[in-house]
């Protein structure tokens, strides 16, 4: 049964109701637009009321209503963007360690980048059919992807299996058997970095399955804002890159406590500094006899002369030594000074502080 459209009349559109959550909207023409009867399996659009600036009720198609996320993308300011991306920066060393260790083979790691993307940018830059560990952590509720590049994938999994751990042909697919090597890793991964954070409650991973579509991530909404961390990773004569996504609204609770975990420090340490500045003298100590070394460094001899040195021998300095004296307390070099006499004694007279 075929039909045209009118092009005098008014045509609505509605959603094709059958696509997958998250996936790109199809629109078809409504012929109950024009009053007549749906098409065979369908049903007229809703219609949903809405009020009008001027407070007149008007019913608009439900296709017309559009959901928009309203604010920031991100929740952190550029500071804790930075100290967010330094303390991955650190994890990611130790992680490295700790990976290595369980696979018996070195594999670096490196943090790229970190920024904010949403769901459907994000899918347009990585791209389909990829091997992403989806996982929640607790008791955040965040669910995210930790995407492992497939030649990494492999090798990893070559390496658990025995192998050298050299690349391998990144075209087949991953069986079964490697998928849970992987997974495997995943999950040692994900501890690490749930522990690192010392948040108030002990986070905790749990792996929930593996997706090939990044559409497919659970969200609210394609629109839904996510910490993109891209990783470096080179294990043999592979090299690729890990993905980690975190959502945004999910880890606040984690970068609240992060922001005042340092601001705690900072004020820990200025007090620290504040009490060093201001401490009280004890007189008890007045009498300790401290150990002063007052010295020259990087005087040179001839090593014909150095054979032949004899008790008595003088070793001429350059005059301009006398204002360069060392002065040593616990074996550190503490003032420069100048050499001179005081009372019939040889004596120092301190010129400044040393500037190594």
């Amino acid at each position: 049964m075929s039909w045209r459209i009118d092009p005098n009349s008014e045509v609505r559109l509605f959603r094709d109701m059958t696509s997958p959550v998250g996936a790109p909207v199809g629109f078809a023409d409504d012929p109950a637009g024009e009053g007549g009867e749906a098409p065979e399996g369908g049903s007229p659009e809703e219609s949903i009321p809405v009020h009008r600036p001027d407070g007149t009720l008007e019913d608009v198609p439900a296709s017309a209503i559009h959901t928009f996320t309203v604010g920031k993308q991100a929740s952190m300011s550029s500071t804790e963007v930075h100290r967010f991306q330094k303390q991955n920066a650190l994890l990611l060393r130790s992680l490295s360690s700790r990976l290595s260790l369980f696979l018996r083979s070195e594999l670096m790691l490196e943090q790229v980048s970190l920024e904010v993307t949403d769901l459907g940018r994000f899918s347009k830059e990585i791209g389909h059919d990829r091997h992403m560990v989806l996982f929640k952590l607790h008791p955040l509720e965040a669910i995210g992807a930790l995407d492992i590049a497939k030649p990494l994938g492999l090798t990893i999994a070559d390496r658990m299996l025995g192998g050298k751990g050299f690349a391998v042909n990144p075209d087949r697919t991953i069986r079964e058997v490697e998928t849970a090597l992987i997974d495997q890793v995943a999950q040692i991964f994900l501890r690490e970095w749930a522990k690192f954070w010392n948040f108030e409650e002990p986070l905790r991973a749990t792996l929930l399955g593996n997706e090939s579509d990044p559409t497919h991530i659970p969200a609210a909404s394609m629109e839904e804002t996510f910490y993109h961390i891209t990783i470096d990773a080179e294990m043999g004569d592979c090299v690729a890159q890990v993905q980690m996504l975190l959502p945004v609204r999910g880890l606040e609770p984690l970068l609240r406590h992060l922001a005042q975990q340092t601001h705690s420090g900072t004020e820990d340490e200025e007090e620290e500094n504040y009490e060093v500045e201001h401490v009280k003298w004890k007189h008890m100590y007045d009498k300790v006899k401290v150990p002063l070394v007052a010295q020259w460094t990087d005087l040179t001899i001839l090593t014909r002369e150095l054979l032949h040195l004899k008790e008595g021998d003088i070793i001429p300095i350059d005059p301009k030594r006398l204002n360069q004296v060392e002065v040593q307390l616990a074996g550190m070099t503490k003032y420069t000074g100048s050499l001179g006499s005081l009372d019939k004694k040889t004596a120092v007279q301190i010129r400044e502080t040393f500037k190594p």
